[in-house]
């Protein structure tokens, strides 16, 4: 597999007469294994497309190799398990992450569908980089074509809808550029929105996107009526798609490979056609505020770890605060930084709960389109609303996740377990 070559093949032979098996220990041996990786798998792509992650890493390479030598040993004795040798190969399909192959766009074709980044199309600011919606043409089967002919001019094409990133010039572009790149081969996960393509010609970096057929959380609960039909049980799944893909970023990749975020808030948090989540326009984000109106300031503020804005200093827990103000703002079927709240607290929704959890009135926040009636501060609702066991355990979690102090916040891990129990308690009451 390692070769891509039979065991037996006259090239193996004509070194030794034993054939593979006794080249790939002395090359092991002498350091020189990686002269036998089939050369296929780090060969360059044609000019439309790019495979990230075709050949091994070193960490993925330096697992495989050594589990192979260990299946080689000259002695039975000194072999392994087959169940440490799917152990091994696990850890070694883990450290080297998804091979993803991407288009690489035209600038041209980019600069047609948006009408040379007309304003019209610009769908919002990240940092100090914009993001431009549109549709471009793109290969129906990538990943089928990355090891077939180049003719990829007679290849099937279908027309997408994408979101634009093109890249600010101002500082470390390139850097910014292949480290998103990098990361992108790491977390391939469906609450994670994927990268499609890019396009490196001359000056312009740009990242493209998929896009989502409902816009981000924040367009959904600022227009009109949105959240008015969604029931309780939609909006826990809606929570637990957030959270299962921001516990792939915190946990599930490697220790060299955990992301924080750094900016989780409704307007990054993209929606499908069944309102299924997708966290997007992350692993190049930092603070640039300087140049932010003050209008986007508010709207980014309301989401910040308390802690964070001390100290100027990101962590996970940074991210499990802002996912807290999200689940309020799911909670409530309104954006932290509605006016409603400004109005009450300028650092928006996620103060006022705070508060309301100190006084035990939390739960007269809840969208009043999910209660049937409310006695006594106990709420009672129809099916489309929240039980109180499914209510007590969300709240509890979404209590935890907005506490003041970093080190006493959940991790994604619990929140996920969490929410799972508040869906449990809803469904088996139904």
């Amino acid at each position: 597999m390692l070769s891509g070559r039979l065991a037996y093949d006259p090239v193996c032979i004509g070194e030794n007469d034993k054939g593979l098996a006794p080249i790939a220990r002395r090359r092991y041996n002498e350091g020189t294994l990686k002269e036998l990786i089939d050369p296929k798998m780090i060969e360059e792509d044609d000019e439309r497309i790019v495979t990230l992650n075709r050949g091994p890493n070193e960490e993925s390479f330096q697992e495989f190799s050594r589990i192979a030598y260990q299946c080689l040993a000259e002695t039975q004795a000194k072999r392994p398990t087959m169940e440490a040798v799917i152990k091994e190969l696990q850890t070694a399909l883990n450290l080297q992450g998804e091979t993803m192959v991407l288009s690489r766009f035209r600038l041209s074709d980019i600069l047609a569908a948006t009408q040379n980044f007309s304003a019209m199309y610009c769908i919002g600011l990240h940092e100090n980089d914009k993001v431009y919606k549109a549709e471009l043409d793109d290969f129906d089967d990538k990943s089928l074509l990355a090891f077939k002919e180049k003719n990829d001019d007679e290849w099937p094409k279908t027309r997408i809808i994408v979101a634009i990133k093109r890249i600010s010039s101002s500082v470390d572009v390139k850097q910014r550029f292949f480290l998103e790149l990098d990361m992108r081969t790491s977390y391939k996960h469906p609450n994670i929105v994927s990268l499609v393509g890019f396009c490196d010609e001359g000056d312009d970096i740009i990242l493209v996107y998929e896009h989502a057929s409902n816009n981000s959380l924040d367009d959904f609960l600022n227009n009109g009526d949105n959240m008015d039909n969604v029931t309780w049980t939609q909006r826990l799944h809606m929570c637990l798609g957030i959270a299962h893909g921001l516990n792939h970023l915190h946990t599930k990749m490697g220790s060299q490979k955990r992301i924080i975020h750094g900016d989780i808030r409704s307007a990054n948090i993209l929606l499908g056609k069944d309102l299924e989540p997708k966290i997007a326009y992350f692993g190049i984000s930092k603070f640039h505020l300087a140049n932010e109106e003050a209008s986007a300031l508010i709207s980014t503020k309301v989401y910040w770890d308390p802690e964070f804005e001390r100290t100027r200093i990101m962590k996970i827990e940074s991210d499990i605060f802002s996912f807290g103000v999200i689940l309020l703002e799911i909670f409530c079927g309104r954006s932290a930084y509605d006016s409603i709240y400004i109005d009450e607290n300028d650092k928006g929704l996620a103060a006022i709960a705070r508060s309301r959890f100190n006084d035990e009135t939390i739960k007269k926040l809840l969208d009043s389109n999910l209660i049937k009636e409310v006695t006594n501060d106990d709420i009672f609702t129809s099916n489309r609303g929240p039980n109180k066991d499914s209510l007590d355990t969300f709240l509890k979690i979404v209590d935890l996740c907005l506490e003041e102090a970093q080190a006493k916040r959940p991790t994604m891990d619990i929140v996920v377990n969490e929410l799972e129990i508040a869906l449990h308690y809803k469904k088996n009451l139904q």
